[in-house]
């Protein structure tokens, strides 16, 4: 295991919080400006956006 393995396995949890907390922001500001808000729908939207951006960032990183 190299030394950048360690330390993104030390990350491994932050980064999946983080991710979990984006998911929370987005869900609050949908929930405040739209009040017939249908919350599974919603977070599946948002996780859809957010797999959009990962591929972006992927391809974007092949280049």
């Amino acid at each position: 295991m190299t030394a950048q393995d360690k330390e993104l396995a030390q990350l491994h949890d932050n980064i999946v919080e983080d991710v979990k907390s984006l998911v929370d922001k987005y869900m609050s500001i949908v929930g405040w400006d739209v009040p017939e808000n249908n919350e599974e729908s919603a977070k599946s939207k948002i996780l859809y956006i957010i797999k959009d951006a990962i591929e972006e960032i992927e391809e974007s990183s092949i280049d």
